[in-house]
């Protein structure tokens, strides 16, 4: 079973004007199916151009409602805030990408972590009044006053933090809120930065952060966040994933895709159907089932599933 913390189809749908019933795309019903997928987490992505300053709350709302028809066109997929499993279907849950619009008003977080949101991300490509960003035009400043009350409400709603696409310095603010709160890191859609030098990736030490907190990093299947050079393949993802659990730990490493996000995949793993050809590479490099199993889903189901300590 594969639970993905990063999948984009919110987007292409509303956005892009992909259609709802999923005809075509990496995460397709028929790949899911295919690929064993038994959950996902759908991205409200809020991205920096709508308006001249930006997403706007109401944008997430409006994703939200796609999200919502979605679901319902594509009976593959488990209704938001299922709690029984069912063969056959997938369970969602939703993640905010880009969450800058909530600065202006950080309460309103508080009703799409009540609609089943687990892990909101602070800034995507450009910096946001929350925080840095990796790929923004200065990374030194971390979380903003605002990022980290928003931090802590999220926390403390029993939501997480996710550090994908935080500069650095937002990762260390973020980790420590995290710690204040015993509450793991995720970063839903990062690699090794040891073996694809992109400021998008893990360092090492950050790893280590991760497997601290009891958090997970997902693997992202971007071939530039894969390896070096113009196309990685699924030789390359293995090693991403060996690497990151020679770090971190088999605990502490998950599955965040990004398919259907813009993104080059590795060649081999164009869609969600190859999870059986990455399982069957992992095994034949020695991992065990079980271990498989970890990273494939039961490490993202223990982070999604936390709440804060009573």
């Amino acid at each position: 079973m594969v639970v993905d913390l990063h999948v984009d189809l919110p987007w292409q749908v509303h956005f892009k004007k992909r259609k709802d019933t999923l005809p075509e795309g990496m995460a397709r019903p028929d790949t899911l199916r295919a690929g064993g997928y038994g959950g996902l987490v759908m991205a409200i992505y809020l991205p920096d151009y709508l308006h001249d300053d930006g997403a706007h709350i109401e944008d997430a709302e409006a994703v939200y409602q796609t999200i919502v028809r979605l679901i319902g066109k594509n009976p593959i997929f488990l209704p938001l805030l299922s709690t029984q499993a069912q063969p056959g279907r997938v369970a969602t849950w939703l993640g905010i990408e880009g969450a800058g619009a909530f600065a202006a008003d950080p309460p309103a977080i508080d009703r799409f972590i009540d609609r089943g949101t687990r892990v909101i991300g602070p800034v995507h490509q450009k910096n946001s009044p929350l925080a840095s960003s990796a790929t923004g035009e200065r990374v030194s400043w971390g979380l903003t006053d605002v990022g980290k009350a928003l931090a802590r409400r999220v926390y403390q709603r029993g939501a997480l933090m996710d550090v994908s696409h935080c500069s650095d310095a937002a990762f260390d603010d973020v980790a420590a809120i995290a710690a204040e709160h015993r509450a793991p890191i995720v970063a839903t859609h990062s690699n090794a930065r040891a073996l694809a030098p992109n400021p998008r990736n893990l360092t090492d030490d950050q790893l280590r952060a991760v497997a601290r907190s009891g958090g997970v990093a997902g693997l992202n299947l971007h071939s530039p966040f894969v390896a070096r050079g113009a196309e990685a393949t699924i030789a390359d993802v293995v090693a991403q994933v060996e690497h990151m659990v020679s770090v971190a730990g088999i605990e502490h490493v998950a599955v965040g895709s990004d398919f259907d996000g813009g993104i080059k995949p590795a060649r081999g793993m164009e869609d969600a159907a190859h999870f059986t050809d990455l399982a069957r590479a992992l095994r034949k490099r020695g991992m065990a089932e079980g271990d498989v199993l970890k990273v494939f889903s039961l490490n993202a189901l223990r982070v999604l599933a936390w709440r804060p300590a009573r």
